[in-house]
């Protein structure tokens, strides 16, 4: 089974997530393969957005490895 990673940028002030979610189009062989790289591509997302604004709007990273369905 293949599956898909999701990732939400989230703000703990407002206890909300940024929509639409962030899908990553490349399917991973594994649960295991996409935990690991939503731990990596969040690092990235917050390396990317910066300490500054990660502090002042006290943002976070949230992911979730979905199955992908096939029709």
């Amino acid at each position: 089974m293949n599956y898909i990673l999701i990732l939400w940028v989230c703000s703990a002030i407002t206890n909300t997530c940024l929509a639409p979610p962030i899908h990553q189009t490349l399917p991973y062989k594994t649960h295991y393969e996409c935990v690991k790289a939503g731990y990596v591509d969040s690092l990235k997302l917050v390396e990317t957005m910066g300490e500054s604004i990660i502090e002042r709007k006290r943002l976070f990273v949230a992911f979730n490895c979905k199955p992908e369905t096939t029709i």
